[in-house]
């Protein structure tokens, strides 16, 4: 459980940061077109700086789902520990490099071709004002907009991250019927508070799962849908849609807080460290254990 807790961390750190950019970037979108503008801190960008608004939640939105993902395979290698998958997996060289190569080739395929795509911001200004005269007056009030022209070659590029997300959802949850199926089967070789143990990580990762998908996958991908059709309304929905993405580290955090005793205890151990460096006082509790504790049939190196 020690080194879940640290893939916890490490998940909860990019969603802080996600939600942290969105707080203050405070982005208006002006669907249907697929364009926006900062309402915030970088509302004072101009000419092709304005890019950094559209690879800053990208390469984050990477990050947190890369995140995501680590924590289940680790679940994964955990449940099955005598499987050849866990041999390959307990190599840290192995698994630091592939880890490195995958995540910077996801965040390869999102942000290149945003970057490349990206037009020069005075030919965007010429063009959609040209095409859409009702957008005249929020390029000139607004010099933060950014966005691409509604080309064939960037609807293509909606849809295919559409299809990635449906994508990206089957696996997780095709992933965590294997993992019920696993740890079914090593039953036997688990302890009863091992097992339970696992029960309990699983129960929270499927709600953390449905969390990730309510709240991230599931707006994003309505928003993206619901662009294609070029619906008038979509701007109030995109900042529906936006307030609802801003929730989730914090409702994350909440479900693992609750749910978790030993992350609870580290939270609450962080806590008081922080409220004895201010000088206040500190009441610590010791729970004794009520009997002895079990023992697993496995080798102690995979307890």
């Amino acid at each position: 459980m020690s080194g879940y807790k640290w893939y916890l961390v490490h998940q909860l750190t990019w969603s802080y940061f996600f939600d942290v950019n969105v707080g203050l970037w405070k982005v208006v979108p002006l669907w249907p077109f697929f364009m926006g503008y900062s309402n915030g801190i970088f509302s004072t960008l101009k000419g092709n700086n304005v890019r950094i608004q559209l690879i800053m939640p990208a390469f984050l939105s990477v990050g947190m789902g890369f995140s995501i993902v680590l924590s289940v395979v680790y679940r994964y290698a955990q449940s099955s520990p005598l499987s050849h998958f866990y041999r390959y997996y307990s190599n840290s060289v192995i698994r630091a490099v592939t880890y490195v190569i995958i995540f910077v080739g996801f965040e390869s395929a999102i942000c290149i071709p945003l970057l490349l795509w990206f037009p020069e911001r005075e030919d965007l200004d010429k063009l959609m004002m040209l095409k859409h005269p009702v957008l005249i007056p929020i390029f000139e009030a607004h010099p933060s907009v950014f966005g691409y022209e509604t080309t064939d070659a960037v609807i293509q590029y909606v849809v295919l991250v559409v299809i990635v997300l449906f994508i990206l959802i089957i696996f997780i949850v095709l992933l965590y019927l294997n993992f019920l199926r696993i740890l079914r089967k090593n039953k036997q070789h688990l302890s009863v508070g091992t097992y339970n143990m696992q029960l309990m990580l699983f129960r929270t990762l499927f709600i953390q799962i449905a969390i990730f998908v309510t709240l991230l996958i599931f707006p994003i991908t309505l928003a993206f849908i619901l662009t294609l059709f070029g619906l008038r309304w979509m701007p109030k929905f995109g900042l529906i849609a936006i307030s609802v993405l801003g929730t989730h580290a914090f409702v994350d955090f909440c479900v693992l807080s609750y749910f978790i005793r030993s992350y609870r205890e580290y939270v609450k151990g962080c806590y008081n460290k922080i409220r004895q460096k201010l000088g206040l006082k500190v009441t610590v509790t010791t729970v004794t254990p009520l009997g002895p504790s079990t023992v697993s049939d496995l080798p102690s190196r995979f307890q």
